[in-house]
């Protein structure tokens, strides 16, 4: 088990991407095309890759630097008041736009689906980027919902001039084919730390396979660091030059899995700001992760308290 009394901020975060309106739905099932169902609405809050990222955080007590851009209307509103509870200073303001939102479809079986619609997260100017403070050796996570079209190129650009003492934390998600492969290509010489799921990994690899083998030889040829994460069997660390490193999961009863991605992304980051081994930090992930998905809604992330509780009831 880690130690959870040194996970103490070392190195700065800084956290660029969306916050927007989540409007979650129960279903059966989803619909068929042209089909007529039900739903039960199960909440309304305000999420987003990157504020379910800086929300785990500042609850561990996590200071992270906000690139989260706060729109012009009533979902900006709405997100500027979630990041005053959670005690997150608003940097950047967008004119333009108003905060996207998105629908979630959860399932009986707890799978979801996202319909999302675009808002100022999409359109990060130069000027706006120029705004946020990148203090040396930082931790900068991104997403790639938000490096997906023309719109994109000011926070490509942004992400590729950074300095070589960064450390870039790039979860890719659903949209990795969406992305450019050309700017792919230039990112991954900047040796990011890339996380993706099993979809994700089948997504990386040209043919379909999907396999551990394919994450290895991508780490070795950019020597780069992969966290694979298969839910609940765990995550994988492939490290240059190294055999894959299993960690376990922790197993709890899910209740619904929204969020559990960006959760394992803020434990993992979190290791490192803390300087922790990969494997410390990916069990953070797979600790942080497990509390969220045991609890309903976007919501769940832990304090540190509520960690330490978890992991004295998981001893084994």
């Amino acid at each position: 088990m880690v130690d959870l009394s040194s996970l103490l901020i070392s190195r700065p975060i800084i956290v660029i991407g969306a916050a927007f309106g989540d409007v979650m739905l129960g279903v059966e099932q989803l619909p068929y095309s042209g089909g007529d169902i039900t739903a039960n609405e199960i909440d309304r809050q305000i999420g987003g890759c990157a504020f379910n990222v800086i929300r785990a955080l500042s609850r561990l007590k996590f200071n992270a630097i906000n690139g989260i851009p706060v729109g012009n209307g009533s979902w900006g509103q709405s997100v500027e008041s979630a990041m005053a509870r959670e005690n997150l200073p608003v940097l950047l303001r967008h004119d333009g736009y108003d905060n996207g939102w998105c629908l979630a479809l959860v399932e009986a079986n707890k799978e979801r689906t996202f319909i999302t619609i675009d808002g100022c997260e999409q359109y990060l100017s130069p000027e706006l980027l120029a705004q946020i403070p990148t203090p040396d050796n930082a931790i900068v996570y991104v997403s790639g919902y938000e490096l997906v079209g023309v719109q994109s190129e000011p926070l490509r650009q942004w992400l590729l001039a950074l300095e070589d003492d960064k450390t870039l934390f790039v979860d890719f998600g659903p949209r990795l084919p969406d992305i450019d492969s050309t700017f792919i290509h230039q990112l991954l010489k900047k040796k990011p730390i890339l996380t993706l799921n099993r979809d994700e990994l089948v997504l990386l690899d040209s043919r379909g396979a999907g396999d551990l083998g394919h994450a290895v030889v991508i780490a070795n040829h950019y020597g780069i660091c992969i966290i694979c994460r298969f839910d609940k069997d765990g995550a994988t660390v492939c490290l240059p030059g190294s055999e894959p490193t299993h960690i376990a999961a922790f197993q709890v009863d899910v209740v619904d899995t929204i969020a559990a991605g960006d959760s394992h992304c803020a434990g993992v980051i979190a290791g490192m700001s803390a300087g922790w081994t990969f494997s410390q930090s990916v069990e953070l992930g797979n600790m942080v992760a497990a509390i969220v998905v045991s609890r309903a809604g976007s919501n769940g992330s832990p304090t540190k308290a509520e960690l330490l509780d978890f992991q004295v009831n998981n001893l084994v």
